[in-house]
Order: C-alpha cells, then structure tokens, then sequence
C-alpha cells in the first residue's frame, strides 16, 4: 500500500504486516499527547490487546527509509447506527472489545487515535490514515468509522462545556476547532458527545507533579493539555474525565 503525500513516498502498511513498528507507534501516541493521558485508566490497562487481537486494524505510515512518521490505531466494533447505541467512550471500547463481545459481529470500525510525528504535520497524513480506514471498513462491508474525536483546540479552554465547544464557528461557518474541522471536510458528522470518554483516578500528588502546581484542596483545577478540569476529592485522590466527540464516517 504506498501513497504519494509530497516529493518523498510514503507507504501505508497494516501493524500485522509490520509488527515491528508496533513499539514506534506507541512512542508516537505518547509524543502527540500530555503526559497523564497514559496513567492507568479502564481503556489504558488494555491498549496492548490492539497490537496483538487488532493488528490488523492498526495502520502505520513510513517514509522511504522504513522510519515510523504517523500511525491510527483501531478495532471493528458493533453499532447499531445509533446515537444512543454509542458506547460510552475510548474506555467503554477497549473495555467491550477486550473483556466483552463488542468486537464480535462487528458493523463498524472505530478508530481510537490518529498520530503524527511533529516532523511531518501539515502534510496532510491524518486526511491519508483516515481514508485509507474509510475504505478498510469498506471493503470489509461495515458500514463507516466511528470516532470519539479529542479535539486538538479543546485544552485551550478547558473551562468550556464539550457541548458549547463543538457548537464554535469560524467566520466562514466552519467548525472553530481544526481536528473537528478535518473531520468535517472529509465527510463525517457528528453523533453525540462522549463525556465520559476516559476516566483517569489518581493521588493529587500525582496530578500535583504533571500540572507543576499544588492543589491544596478539594475542587477543580485546570492541568495543562486536559479538555476538562480535574477534580481534587477530599480523600487525597483526583479524577480527570475526559470528554470526547463522536464523529461518524459513512462508507
């Protein structure tokens, strides 16, 4: 599978194919994200499973020298087309996928991350990852791709409610935040907001070190690179919920 992005060739190979690539692409999903997106979380415990039942699923992208420079990770899924019968985030599916039957008989496939190294953004890649698994489900006759969407501008205004957020407009009608915006273009519309996408419970001292501040108390506190406040409890623990966007890709 090879596409052409710019003077350089790229080519697009499936994570069952490449099974050394498999650490790459984890290092890869590490830089595009903060730092406590990693910590243990219900989703998090089993994301080892997509490189070993779900590698298929998994696409990666090399340059002409075999170097990783973006990669999508996901999983078939069964989904009744609905709104309401949207699990209820990247936990809830890796959870279903792993422990349950939600990969059996599957009608879609959902795809957890698309990343890319900061050494090739703006070339267009994830607009590749993201076609390149429209026809995957295609092809093996689901019905599209379903997202939860971590937009990119969100952890600029954590303060913010998901559901405003999506709402935002540029001046010319489009979505204000970039990632939402791609999706857009390319075909998807969105489904619904996943508040509870990923759950992360860890002791303030913890959060203490990622944020680079105290929280001397119970409440809200804003932590750089979270979509949402994290919330400091009264029995030294704090809980960051993450909200995501569902976005639907027909085929």
């Amino acid at each position: 599978m090879r596409a052409s992005t710019g003077p350089a060739e790229l080519t697009v190979s499936r994570l069952s194919d490449a099974p050394g690539l498999a650490d790459a692409a984890d290092r890869l999903v590490t830089e595009n994200m903060p730092a406590f997106m990693t910590w243990e979380s219900p989703g998090n415990w089993r994301w080892h499973h997509l490189h070993g039942s779900f590698a298929t699923h998994q696409l990666c992208v090399t340059d002409g020298r075999g170097t990783l420079v973006a990669a999508a990770h996901g999983l078939p899924v069964r989904w009744n087309g609905t709104a309401d019968g949207l699990p209820a985030g990247a936990d809830d599916v890796l959870v279903g996928a792993v422990d349950g039957d939600l990969a059996e008989r599957p009608t879609a496939l959902c795809l957890l991350s698309v990343s890319v190294a900061a050494s090739h953004r703006g070339r267009r890649l994830p607009e590749l990852l993201l076609r390149r698994a429209r026809e995957d489900a295609s092809g093996a006759g689901l019905r599209g791709l379903v997202i939860p969407v971590r937009p990119t501008g969100k952890a600029r205004y954590p303060l913010v409610p998901m559901a405003e957020y999506v709402r935002w407009r540029t001046p010319d009608g489009l979505p204000f935040d970039p990632w939402l915006r791609t999706h857009l273009r390319l075909g998807a519309e969105r489904l619904a907001i996943a508040e509870r996408s990923l759950v992360i419970r860890q002791p303030v001292a913890r959060w203490e070190q990622a944020a680079g501040f105290p929280m001397p108390g119970p409440g809200g506190y804003v932590v750089p690179g979270a979509l949402a406040p994290v919330q400091a409890d009264p029995d030294g623990s704090a809980t960051y919920t993450e909200p995501n966007v569902w976005m639907f890709h027909p085929v």
